[in-house]
């Protein structure tokens, strides 16, 4: 092959990774702004969330907040929201694994063979190990909730994405990111 014509494919590729490059960086970039911070002093946490949801406080006891995501039309039934709930932890389920088989458990048993487990991970908040598991729920109602957790001080802290199955798609983004950007202080 001719040097010439070698140095103008390397030129090409080159170019054109810069190219996929300098766009991931903007989307990053775009995709972060999109974001405000929340801070809770009480519990000692913080994390993002969209700019575009509504932010409701301490509604009632155990519940930090609540994000609630703008409805897409108002026909929608299903309003999807993320919530960041402290519960205190028995001595018996201290451990995270003993915890992680207890919520499957105890969801199973409250929706049996109407629910499906379609994700079941571990998770890993800076230094402390978390769990998360997806949930559907195809009928009646189209459910998916996402339930993330991590033990800390003989506490749960556990996240909480409720939303319709049909939009997971376009919320995953925006979930995942609230999830990975939870930070105990």
């Amino acid at each position: 092959m001719d040097a010439s014509l070698k140095k103008t494919i390397l030129i090409g590729i080159f170019s054109a990774a810069g190219l996929v490059l300098l766009a991931a960086l903007g989307w990053f970039l775009y995709f972060s702004s999109q974001f405000s911070l929340y801070q809770n002093d009480h519990y000692k946490f913080s994390i993002k969330y969209p700019k575009t949801w509504r932010l409701i406080r301490n509604p009632r006891a155990n519940v930090a907040v609540i994000f609630l995501r703008p409805k897409d039309t108002a026909l929608d039934t299903m309003q999807e929201n993320f919530n960041v709930t402290i519960q205190p932890v028995p001595d018996t389920l201290l451990s995270l694994p003993v915890f992680s088989a207890k919520v499957k458990e105890q969801m199973m048993a409250v929706f049996g063979g109407r629910v499906k487990i379609t994700g079941d991970r571990s998770l890993q908040w800076g230094w402390r190990q978390g769990h998360e598991i997806i949930f559907q729920a195809p009928v009646p109602d189209h459910l998916v909730m996402v339930n993330a957790w991590v033990l800390s001080g003989g506490q749960a802290y556990i996240l909480t994405f409720l939303g319709d199955m049909n939009k997971y798609e376009q919320d995953a983004p925006w979930v995942n990111e609230m999830i990975r950007s939870f930070h105990l202080q």
